[in-house]
């Protein structure tokens, strides 16, 4: 019983020091929710709605890739003092259709970051199918 107490009273001080990630804090995303159709073999978005949020640590992207044919995206910060190239998220993609994507960054961005959105639709080969790319300002 003592034993099992001072764990738990390490592990307490190693979350509270910073050394592991505290799993109840908030993270940025950008969320994408789109509507694609499909012309002549190639994927157009119809529509689509970029926003950002943020949610916990735990719920954050998992930075899985999907099998083929799949979504991919990817968030950079392309103006600002925190410049970087976040990680691709991936979504199985079964054809026309609405999808929602939540999309991680490298570094958190500040607010009035300039935030470029690339997303690729990729086919069964992982070639390129369709894409479209949009720039938002951090808020």
């Amino acid at each position: 019983m003592r034993r099992n107490i001072i764990l738990l009273i390490i592990i307490l001080s190693i979350l509270i020091s910073g050394c592991i990630e505290n799993p109840f804090r908030q993270v940025p995303i950008i969320k994408i929710n789109m509507t694609f159709i499909e012309k002549d073999g190639i994927a157009e978005v119809v529509n689509y709605d970029i926003t950002q949020e943020s949610v916990s640590f735990l719920a954050r992207p998992v930075r899985e890739h999907a099998p083929f044919p799949a979504i991919s995206a990817r968030a950079m910060i392309v103006k600002g003092k925190n410049s970087s190239i976040g990680p691709w998220e991936m979504l199985p993609y079964s054809g026309p259709g609405t999808y929602t994507l939540n999309v991680s960054f490298e570094k958190n961005p500040l607010v009035n970051d300039s935030i470029h959105i690339s997303v690729y639709v990729l086919d069964k080969d992982g070639e390129r199918m369709g894409a479209f790319k949009d720039n938002i300002v951090w808020r």
